[in-house]
Formats: structure tokens, sequence, C-alpha cells
């Protein structure tokens, strides 16, 4: 089988590295208008360079902003087509304008550096890989790179990711620009350890990235952004009336927490 990458980044550059460890007998193909990458992507014997789209299996790897050209340039293709975007509900529209009967997928994984330098064959082990419909082709290359193939429709894709993906991002910067704005930012460095780490991580994400993710999934992340800022200020009224009951909030947070990193756990055990 011929897999086609467009799009040799850190996600694209990743799920070569993984297919070529993962599946040695596959011909991989990338594409990338970036001439820099695709010269570092051959010279990793990543993929051969080539048209990445006359493969059996195309996988889009662009960002979110060039899809809609790609796929215009994918009408009548006989390959399957599926893409890694951040959001669904845009890209599949922008597939059927086209003609293209686009597998939406989504690996659930990611880090802060962007590029093909930062590419790892191991960012997708035990990640969920949400997926617009169970394609074989598309399904077995997922569980190859060792993702986890979750299956759902767009609409509630885009609804579920705002929670758990892009409104942590949208807190993590509200998080760093309320702090980097108070007088006392100077020394709050100074002392600044893994907690600050650990919460302001997503804000060193590519910004052109959550600008498009913000650009086509808007109205869910808002929606998303309202549920935190009650949380938020129901904790405030507590913390402001001394109201011992704080802590059980503490506590109902702390198992929500644990109960999910347990079945996640399970998930890739």
């Amino acid at each position: 089988m011929r897999v086609g990458i467009v799009g040799m980044g850190l996600m694209g550059g990743s799920f070569a590295l993984a297919l070529r460890a993962a599946r040695p007998d596959l011909e991989l193909v990338g594409s990338d208008p970036d001439q820099g990458t695709m010269r570092r992507a051959v010279s990793r014997h990543l993929v051969l360079a080539g048209d990445a789209r006359e493969a059996d299996v195309v996988v889009l790897a662009a960002p979110i902003p060039a899809l809609p050209e790609i796929l215009a340039g994918l009408a009548g293709t006989s390959a399957v087509v599926t893409d890694m975007a951040s959001t669904k509900v845009h890209v599949m529209r922008w597939a059927s304008a086209a003609g293209v009967d686009l597998v939406g997928g989504h690996p659930m994984c990611g880090r802060e550096q962007s590029g093909i330098d930062a590419a790892d064959p191991g960012i997708f082990r035990g990640a969920p890989w949400l997926l617009t419909s169970d394609q074989p082709q598309v399904t077995e290359l997922v569980r190859a790179v060792g993702a986890v193939p979750v299956f759902m429709d767009a609409e509630r894709h885009d609804r579920l990711v705002a929670g758990v993906s892009h409104a942590a991002f949208m807190l993590s910067v509200a998080y760093v620009l309320a702090l980097s704005g108070d007088s006392d930012w100077a020394d709050m460095q100074e002392i600044a350890g893994s907690g600050f780490r650990d919460l302001s991580r997503l804000a060193a994400g590519d910004p052109d990235l959550y600008a498009a993710i913000v650009a086509t999934n808007g109205e869910r992340i808002v929606d998303a952004m309202r549920s935190v800022e009650a949380s938020l200020g129901r904790l405030r009224r507590h913390l402001e009336a001394r109201d011992g009951r704080l802590v059980e909030l503490f506590e109902e947070a702390r198992q929500a927490r644990e109960r999910w990193a347990l079945a996640s756990s399970e998930k890739k055990d």
C-alpha cells in the first residue's frame, strides 16, 4: 500500500516516523510547500519525494487554512483521504464541497514545538485518534502507530474537543497573560516551579495553529469557556465567603481527575 502524507511538519513527520517503524512494508510519499522541510524529510528517510495525492491512502497533515485548496485539488480522487486537523465540522464541509469523501481524523496528541525537527514517532502511542467513520485502511494505520481509534461525528467531535483541548489552551493563555501583566511578574518568574510550568504549557503552543482552531470552532469554545468561567466564579464565591465547603470542591475535582487518569491508563494497557 502506498501512503501519501501532505504536510511534513510535526504531525506529518511524526506519522511518517511511526509508520516507518511499525509498517516498513508501506511505501511512504510526502509533500510539503516548504522545500527545506522536504529536504530534511527525504534526507532522514521519512518519505520519498513525490505527489502525495497519488497514493492509495492520502493523509492531510497540513494546517487548517491550507485544507480548502488541498481538498479542491483532490476532487475526483480514487484514494482514501483522511486528515489530522484539530476541528472537523468546517473541514468536512470543505471536503464535501470538493467532492472528496473524507474520513475526518484528529489524533489527540501534540507538543509545543512545531516543524519536522520536533517529529516524534512515539507521540501517538496510547492517544485517542478521533475518526468520523471506520474506514478499514485508515483505522489500520491509526492502530499501527499505537493510537486508539474513537469514532464520532464531526459535530460531536468539535463540541467535545472544545472542552478538553481548546478551552484548556484558552485557560492557559489567560493564566499566563494575567500573571505576566502583574507588577510582580519579574519576581514571580524567579520562583515559578512545576505548577506554573504545567498550567502554562499549552500557552507555548503555535499561535497560528490555535488561531485556525478558534476560527473554525469558536462558538463551541465560547460555550466551554463560559462553563469554566462559571466554575471559577463558584470557587471565588466560596473563597470570598471563607466557606469550609470549598475543600469539598477540591476533593470532587481530585476524584474526577483520578478517575480519568485511571481510565486513560487502562485504555493504554
